[in-house]
């Protein structure tokens, strides 16, 4: 292996330990798993890039499969490193990205993400700076799972050593069309996070300028490579974030009329599948065709709490609840032809931890209180402001006149009053003739404050947005 610095802007260099055996996940303490040393002729689980013939151990097999049980079937879990790093390992090629900062003669990752089954190519990225260094590759699955499993590997000709982190990587399966840490996609997706064992150091203070855009920390550039962002706090970023994409079976489209709901499934596993409609007061389950559609007839609106989900017989694949429509996050795979019925479910609950009504935004009293509701919302948990509607939930609306005009009274509070400015996004809604004006804000990993004068940090504590406390504002700088 290379111990020096360079980059090499060229194919992928296999590692010894691919063709030689040199190398065991049973050392350093990733757990023994017997037979699995890398050598021509193991299995896959082994780390080996060469087919399985008949001859593969027994031991080694049992591992394999226990290991995939474990990840493929729970939804909130806590799994051993060295488990996901035999996933990983089972894959031919992944998306790797790496911040890496400099150590002696070689490059340490501050933090990493490995991405599985990526829908689009990677792209070939490379940026270089005095201490710091960013590079994205297309690259085998085992060089990855041995990043992820505490090992050092080549990547391009350049040494890489990995983070110290937890032994254990916590795991979560989300549905299509969920955010979770700056990521949404159409498809459900699963996600595991590793921790630092210790705060990574980021090298190079001041502004980065090299072979690469020009940010002014090395945090900004972080939030850039990864997450194609403005600069956010990277102290709550994970060592290692690994990203599975599932596209065998994803719910595609939802549309939704005053009579029926229909939806449109996609994926290359539909067989076996069904999508079913259940509410507190009904439950209806439709298998999917070739076509991959299902129509449910719809008595009266469609209630509040209700699960749309498209599953197997004991597993789901993907779902959609219309609760409280996961207020500040916009579905846009669900169509609604009556969006008066949108706007009665988010009504439905309440005002809440993700919901805030108000009448009008006319006083500067009642605009003062939304603005710092809009930077609690983007703070901490996201959430949904609908204008013109009563404290009691009744829709007295907004003149259509005054429309323009309170999108840009709006729009200019916001970015007067909240710093940073927050994601958000304004839409209005027709409800009996009445509109209402919703702001859609989206929580992300920095913390917004409010004010001119005396800028504080709020939360949404219930129906109530509050200042936030000291230990709240450490947690949110990674320090809790």
């Amino acid at each position: 292996m290379s111990t020096g610095k360079g980059l090499m802007a060229t194919q992928f260099v296999k590692p010894d330990w691919l063709l030689y055996n040199s190398f065991s996940f049973g050392m350093d303490g990733l757990g023994a798993i017997g037979c699995c040393t890398f050598r021509p002729g193991t299995c896959s689980t082994c780390y080996s890039l060469l087919n399985v013939g008949p001859g593969r151990p027994a031991a080694c097999q049992a591992r394999s499969q226990a290991t995939r049980r474990e990840i493929h079937v729970v939804d909130h879990d806590s799994i051993d490193v060295a488990d996901l790093a035999f996933m990983i390992a089972e894959v031919p090629t992944v998306s790797l990205r790496l911040a890496l900062v400099s150590r002696d003669l070689d490059w340490e990752v501050a933090w990493g993400e490995v991405v599985i089954d990526r829908p689009e190519k990677t792209a070939f990225r490379t940026w270089r700076y005095a201490s710091n260094l960013y590079i994205e590759r297309e690259v085998p699955g085992p060089i990855a799972a041995l990043l992820v499993g505490g090992k050092q590997e080549d990547v391009d000709g350049v040494t890489v050593l990995p983070p110290k982190t937890t032994s254990n990587a916590l795991a979560e399966r989300l549905p299509g069309q969920q955010r979770r840490h700056d990521l949404v996609t159409p498809w459900p997706r699963t996600e595991w996070r590793i921790s630092h064992l210790q705060t990574p150091a980021t090298a190079q203070q001041g502004l980065l300028v090299g072979d690469g855009p020009t940010f002014l920390s090395a945090d900004a550039a972080v939030s850039a490579f990864f997450d194609a962002a403005a600069s956010r706090m990277v102290s709550s970023r994970p060592a290692w974030r690994i990203v599975r994409h599932e596209q065998k079976a994803w719910i595609h489209r939802v549309k939704i009329t005053p009579t029926k709901l229909v939806v449109r499934v996609k994926g290359s596993g539909l067989a076996g599948t069904s999508i079913e409609l259940s509410s507190p007061t009904s439950h209806e389950q439709r298998p999917i065709g070739k076509q991959g559609t299902a129509t449910f007839r719809l008595r009266e609106s469609l209630p509040a709490h209700t699960i749309l989900c498209l599953r197997t017989s004991d597993r789901w694949l993907d779902y959609r609840y219309f609760g409280d429509l996961t207020p500040g996050t916009r579905d846009d795979s669900i169509e609604w032809e009556q969006p008066g019925a949108e706007l009665e479910l988010l009504i439905a609950g309440g005002e809440g931890q993700h919901v805030e009504f108000k009448e009008s935004l006319r006083e500067e009293s009642t605009r003062r209180k939304a603005m710092r509701t809009v930077a609690a919302f983007a703070s901490w948990n996201s959430g949904t402001i609908l204008v013109g509607v009563n404290d009691e939930g009744s829709v007295v609306g907004i003149p259509p006149a005054d429309r323009d005009k309170v999108a840009v009274a709006i729009t200019n509070a916001i970015r007067t009053n909240v710093t940073p400015e927050p994601p958000y996004a304004m839409r209005w809604i027709e409800h009996e003739g009445r509109h209402v004006l919703a702001i859609e804000v989206v929580a992300d990993t920095q913390w917004h404050a409010c004010g001119l004068q005396e800028p504080r940090f709020y939360v949404r504590r219930g129906a109530s947005t509050m200042p936030a406390t000291l230990p709240e504002i450490a947690m949110g700088f990674g320090g809790g």
